[in-house]
């Protein structure tokens, strides 16, 4: 069964509405980041970031998939700045 137009809209709004593009403070990957709340963080990584992050390049290296990486801290450490200096609001 193929998705209809208005599912697929509503799938690529869900994924990609008030996310903005950060580059990480330490390594610079660029991935697609979003605040719906105080505590929730949407990233979405690019085969490009995933490579240039230190973090998952680590556990790919030790052979961890990066999907199982909770977080890099340091991307977090920016996203929260990124918030605190109004580049990146809480929608």
């Amino acid at each position: 069964m193929t998705p209809g137009a208005d599912t697929l809209a509503e799938r690529r709004a869900y994924l990609e509405e008030g996310l903005s593009d950060i580059g990480c403070a330490r390594c610079g990957a660029l991935v697609r980041a979003g605040k719906r709340s105080p505590q929730q963080t949407s990233v979405q990584w690019t085969v490009r970031a995933a490579a240039t992050c230190a973090v998952l390049a680590a556990a790919h290296a030790a052979g961890r998939p990066a999907a199982l990486v909770p977080t890099c801290p340091d991307l977090h450490d920016t996203i929260d700045r990124a918030v605190r200096d109004g580049r990146l609001e809480v929608s």
